[in-house]
């Protein structure tokens, strides 16, 4: 049903009145939110700002790491890597070439039963039995029963698939990850155990102790794929034999992880030289960096005037003025370096362009540096006082938590769109009442005009009842 109020404002001929008046001074408001969306506008390309100032700044952070090496990386190979592989660590610090020969791989144990029948129940007649299995540092007793109990209730014998069946599953339920054992039909009727260690070598192999019953009998005839002491790698490098439990080995040579993968007996060669792409892509990574950061900030503080259009941030000197400033500190030498050295970006082929923009304009000189000179071109990046640690300096001041330029502005945007926010709620309210006023008003005059109706009814009723 509709309201009182609903029901005016259909029959009210005065009602678009109310309406145009409201609109009229919703004018303030309608203001109010522009300029709201204004510094919504702002806050948001700061943001983009600050996320770009903060890409450059860790960049720069990632190439004065010097545990990454980021100017002397090295990159190793191996002459055939059907035999093995060869990777280096963030630990390796030298090149150098290694002969390898691969003897063994590390396999993992495998224990397999006799082939039996199925059908039969030949284990069953040794009785329930129990048997201690170690599988590296772990210890378990696993048990099984060789009878059950039917629907009659009458204890009848398990066939030798079903014993082979339950002592695979509370072998997995018991060692997880470190033992796969399954019970295989090999052909017709006949079965076969197979107990697996998921993990290669002497220290992880399948130990047998204390069995009794069924168990002791399956055990003492099984065999194994590979005897105990042929489950290690063996394996040499410059002459220098290892023996380990597995194929991916990383302590035979400090700062390489080495990946056997054929035993071929032949020596291999695995050499370790130094990455000079790596070392490019970590300095065009950086000047990508930097033209991101300027990018964004240019976007977001052009003024083009012929066109009257401008960036939310072009009001903002400081911001406008980053890239500016840090394009002029790149531009300095760093002080200290002895003559003829790498002082300055340019002297390792970096520049910059009239817009800002970072680019390498001489590809020789960079690979030179990399190549040849890696220790004063990493200097530049590393050293404290070098200019690009300087450059850095000067974009951290603006995205220091809670305490940087940035943060300073955006507070300032938060507190105008916190007062203009209660501004828009101050003119809600004041048109809620301004409303509801100019409908009373026009209340009123329609009770006038009503009242006025009805009085003039009352004299033209009177006249004509005196024949006026």
């Amino acid at each position: 049903m509709s309201s009182i109020g609903n029901i005016f404002r259909q029959t009210n001929p005065y009602e678009n009145f109310v309406k145009q008046l409201v609109q009229i001074e919703s004018q303030t408001k309608l203001k109010l939110q522009a300029q709201k969306g204004v510094q919504n506008e702002k806050k948001t390309a700061l943001g983009a700002v600050s996320s770009a100032i903060s890409k450059f700044v860790s960049k720069i952070d990632e190439l004065k790491n010097d545990t990454t090496r980021p100017f002397h990386p090295l990159a190793a190979t191996s002459s055939n890597k059907d035999t093995v592989n060869i990777e280096t660590t963030s630990t390796q610090n030298r090149t150098g070439t290694y002969g390898i020969t691969i003897n063994r791989l590390a396999t993992n144990d495998i224990v397999l039963s006799e082939i039996m029948d199925g059908t039969d129940t030949n284990l069953s007649a040794f009785g329930s039995g129990s048997i201690e299995i170690t599988i590296g540092e772990q210890t378990e007793t696993i048990s099984v029963e060789t009878t059950f109990e039917d629907d009659q209730g009458v204890v009848q014998q398990k066939t030798n698939s079903q014993i082979l069946e339950a002592f695979s599953k509370n072998i997995e339920d018991a060692f997880g990850d470190k033992a796969r054992a399954n019970r295989f039909n090999v052909s017709g009727d006949n079965v076969q155990f197979s107990m697996q260690s998921l993990n290669s070598g002497f220290e992880n192999r399948i130990q047998f102790e204390n069995a009794t019953g069924a168990l002791a009998e399956l055990t003492n005839t099984s065999t194994r794929a590979t005897p105990a002491e042929e489950l290690n790698a063996l394996f040499s490098i410059d002459g220098v034999n290892f023996e380990r439990s597995t194929n991916v080995v990383d302590d035979a040579v400090e700062g390489l992880t080495i990946t056997l993968n054929q035993a071929t007996g032949e020596r291999e060669l695995l050499t370790v030289n130094r990455d000079i792409n790596k070392a490019r892509r970590n300095v065009t990574e950086f000047v990508s960096a930097f033209n991101e950061m300027n990018k964004t900030i240019r976007d977001r503080t052009f003024l083009d005037a012929e066109n009257d259009r401008r960036g939310a941030l072009q009001d903002n000197r400081s911001i406008r003025n980053l890239t500016i400033g840090l394009r002029q500190t790149g531009l300095l030498p760093m002080e200290g370096v002895a003559e003829g050295e790498a002082a300055r970006l340019s002297d390792i082929g970096i520049s910059f362009r009239n817009d800002g923009t970072m680019f390498i304009d001489d590809e020789e000189l960079l690979t030179e540096m990399l190549t040849e000179r890696p220790d004063e071109l990493a200097r530049l990046f590393t050293d404290e006082n070098s200019t690009v640690s300087q450059m850095k300096t000067e974009a951290e001041a603006f995205v220091k938590r809670g305490t940087g330029i940035i943060a300073t502005i955006e507070s300032g945007f938060d507190q105008r769109i916190s007062r203009l926010d209660a501004r828009i709620a101050a003119q809600d309210r004041f048109l809620e009442r301004y409303e509801e006023e100019q409908r009373n008003r026009f209340n009123q005059l329609q009770a006038i005009i009503d009242q006025g109706d009805r009085q003039f009814a009352q004299i033209m009723s009177f006249r004509n009842l005196m024949g006026f």
